[in-house]
């Protein structure tokens, strides 16, 4: 952990909040776009921070928040998985021969695909693939812009930056949507349901990419609220103060999901990051701000485990499998993340599978990230570094 927070060389010195859902994914970012595309290193890192967090510290004492009980899930309990034993790489195409491109999000089919391209001349380019094809999307404004997710009917949503701050778009068949207020449109389900922030630290839904915003309720004395992703069922998933796993139902209840335990000790702090068909995934850590503090002045390293809850069990649990927190999750609750070997892998729970990358394997587990993965588990998105060490956009077929 220490040695991924020490490549942010561009945070403030000043004490800080650490988010190291950020850390994580701008550290691994980073270091592949300095051996890529020149300029575009410190850019990512500030995307890498906007769009995921956690960190381990609790900014004030604060009321406990609520337990939500188990219930039998958006869709009640999934049918048996398939069995896939491979999965086969491929590169996506990419708009104007642009030298370097990343994928952010999915459809639970796999057959939408989103993610950014980096063309020649510097900036950002927002792009969407459907079943093979690309087409480049121009979200306004003036410093960068992403999307960052997409259902099955290709509507997408993401945001650009603009000078005063982020700004929320849907994009649905050539027309781009300015979604209503500021902030940033982080994901979206199949009912067009849209989960994201303000923009001040407060988790927001709209309804529709015409709907006004809606602040999600949270427990008195909360300073902040973070909305990662939003379930079939219109369930959106989070966290509180950057340290309590939390959820909304879309029957307004709400409330903290467990702690899972690590060496049988629940932990200090978690994060939920995505959630898919009653599985959620995100982080946990058996430190505090403070504690990790003292053990870095000691020269012990922290250790950031990735978690999973079953929300119709009302489970949490650590996936040994995994050394940093799962990139996706689909309807069975399998896993995509990177093994100990620094491999992406597909979790099953049965089996893990490596995925193959484009170039020379990286053992700091920066080469290859499987960012998405279909229900079905036979499509996995992400980004692998070519021979030359640059980012570009890959599939797997996996079977």
């Amino acid at each position: 952990m220490t040695d991924l927070l020490r490549t942010l060389d561009d945070e403030p010195d000043t004490p800080c909040r650490v988010d190291i859902s950020a850390a994580i994914a701008a550290a691994r970012k980073k270091r592949r776009l300095r051996r890529g595309v020149a300029g575009t290193s410190a850019a990512v890192v500030t995307v890498a921070a906007s769009a995921a967090g956690f960190a381990l510290a609790r900014p004030v004492a604060a009321p406990t928040p609520p337990v939500i009980p188990a219930t039998a899930g958006p869709s009640g309990p999934a049918p048996a998985p398939p069995a896939i034993t491979a999965c086969e790489l491929s590169r996506l195409p990419v708009p104007d021969g642009e030298p370097m491109a990343l994928v952010s999000g999915a459809d639970p089919t796999g057959a939408w695909i989103v993610g950014r391209t980096y063309p020649e001349a510097g900036g950002y380019q927002a792009v969407i693939w459907h079943d093979g094809e690309v087409a480049k999307v121009a979200l306004p404004g003036d410093l960068e812009e992403s999307l960052r997710d997409v259902n099955g009917r290709g509507t997408a949503v993401g945001w650009s930056y603009a000078a005063y701050g982020p700004v929320p778009y849907a994009y649905h068949d050539g027309e781009v949507t300015r979604l209503a207020e500021a902030g940033e449109a982080l994901a979206i389900n199949e009912n067009g349901r849209i989960a994201g922030d303000d923009g001040r630290g407060r988790a927001v839904v709209w309804e529709s990419a015409g709907a006004a915003p809606v602040t999600l309720p949270v427990p008195a004395g909360t300073t902040t609220s973070q909305a990662r992703d939003v379930d079939l069922d219109g369930t959106v998933a989070g966290s509180l103060d950057l340290d309590t796993p939390y959820v909304w139902r879309p029957d307004g209840t709400h409330g903290a999901l467990p702690m899972p335990e690590i060496g049988g000790t629940p932990a200090a702090v978690a994060q939920v990051f995505r959630i898919s068909n009653g599985w959620a995934v995100g982080m946990a850590s058996s430190s505090t701000l403070k504690d990790k503090e003292k053990k870095e002045a000691s020269g012990a390293r922290e250790r950031v485990y990735a978690a999973r809850w079953n929300l119709r069990t009302g489970t949490a649990e650590i996936t040994g499998e995994l050394t940093h927190p799962a990139d996706a999750v689909n309807a069975y609750g399998w896993q995509t993340g990177t093994d100990a070997d620094g491999y992406a892998v597909v979790v099953t729970g049965e089996d893990t599978i490596r995925l193959p990358g484009l170039g020379r394997h990286d053992p700091g587990g920066n080469a290859t990230i499987a960012t998405t993965i279909s229900d079905d588990g036979g499509i996995v998105a992400g980004q692998s570094d070519d021979e030359s060490g640059t980012i570009q956009a890959v599939v797997w077929q996996c079977r």
